[in-house]
């Protein structure tokens, strides 16, 4: 890689961060069925367990020496290591278009009812797009701001502490291991995102120095998403919260301004500041795995083609039951791949490279 294309190893921190936080933010309601109030324990499980799924990742690009692309077709060959690239390449596509999806799902139930997904699907692509097309270090930017912009916007959920009822919390441990665990899966797609290191690995400057960057970006997400947790179960008993859409966009209800009567509509304009990394990201990652695997040299118009098919596709899912269906789809396929195929790698890596070894000595 040319050093003007890549990034400092602090920045690991931003793009981890803005890539873990994103829409799951918003609903608890998922999260908490299983484990009830004790659900904010299940969110210290999720974090604790992507420390080691991290630590693996490092492991594995530090051998790989290069990004999931290259180490896919090193292990298992062109056409194995191919199929399983693509089936990641589809993988990214399906997280960008799910964080684009729900946002817009959102803007539909509390701003613009009669908003015409597709258009502004288009429009959002357009932006994105532009982002993507001028390379890493402008997502990085965009990971960068994020993180600075979403900062006022988490001190927003101080003001429903004043209605807080902090016996909703106990009687603490009520919940079994089991389904504290069950719990912490379906926090799988809100604290997802760190797993596109297997892609940007490569544009790091000097990768061994943004291990401990990474463990604090997910430590930072942790937090907030534990503090957002508590705020939620605290105003909210577990009935309400079981029947309530996006709970925690409640919250921008109940703050009142002289010049501003309704901020929630404030504060989900201010919240595409989070969803845009997401989307951005996850993009760049598909053009650039999409890149490689084919050997394009007119990448403009692989953008453009991605931007169609989402758009196209955001036509098609209307319906809450469809993208619940969509969020539920995500969620499984995320858990497979970070939890169970992530760790498979790892040691299917070892193994081969040790045979190899073996091989080359006699």
């Amino acid at each position: 890689m040319k050093e003007n294309l890549l990034v400092s190893p602090f920045l690991v921190f931003y793009i981890i961060h803005a890539m873990q936080l994103g829409i799951g933010v918003l609903d608890f309601k998922d999260i908490s069925q299983p484990a009830g109030h004790d659900a904010w324990m299940s969110i210290i499980v999720s974090g604790a367990s992507i420390h080691i799924l991290l630590w693996l990742l490092y492991r594995i690009l530090k051998k790989g020496n290069g990004d999931l692309i290259s180490i896919h077709r090193d292990l298992f060959g062109k056409w194995a290591g191919g199929f399983l690239n693509m089936l990641f390449i589809l993988y990214l596509i399906n997280l960008s278009f799910t964080s684009l999806r729900v946002y817009i799902e959102i803007i539909q139930l509390w701003v613009f009812p009669q908003l015409t997904p597709w258009f502004f699907s288009l429009v959002l692509l357009l932006v994105v797009g532009y982002f993507v097309i001028n390379g890493f270090r402008v997502v990085t930017g965009i990971c960068f701001l994020s993180a600075l912009y979403s900062l006022p916007i988490f001190l927003t959920f101080l003001f429903p502490l004043k209605f807080a009822h902090f016996s909703n919390l106990l009687p603490i441990m009520d919940h079994s291991v089991m389904e504290i665990l069950s719990s912490a899966r379906k926090a799988t797609l809100s604290m997802s995102g760190f797993e596109l290191l297997l892609i940007f690995y490569p544009f790091i400057k000097r990768p061994d120095k943004s291990e401990k960057w990474a463990h604090l970006g997910v430590i930072y997400t942790t937090c907030i998403y534990l503090f957002v947790a508590i705020v939620t179960f605290v105003y909210y008993n577990q009935d309400q919260l079981q029947h309530i859409i996006w709970g925690t966009v409640m919250f921008w209800k109940i703050i009142e301004f002289p010049a501003l009567e309704r901020f929630e509509h404030l504060g989900i304009a201010a919240w595409l500041f989070v969803v845009l990394p997401n989307i951005c990201l996850t993009l760049w990652g598909a053009h650039r795995g999409i890149s490689q695997l084919f050997s394009l040299k007119k990448k403009r118009g692989m953008i453009i083609v991605l931007i169609i098919i989402m758009t196209a596709a955001t036509g098609f899912i209307e319906s809450r039951a469809a993208i619940e269906k969509l969020r539920i789809f995500s969620g499984d396929a995320t858990f497979y791949f970070i939890y169970v195929y992530i760790p498979l790698l790892f040691l299917m890596q070892v193994v081969i490279y040790k045979f190899r070894g073996d091989k080359l000595k006699r």
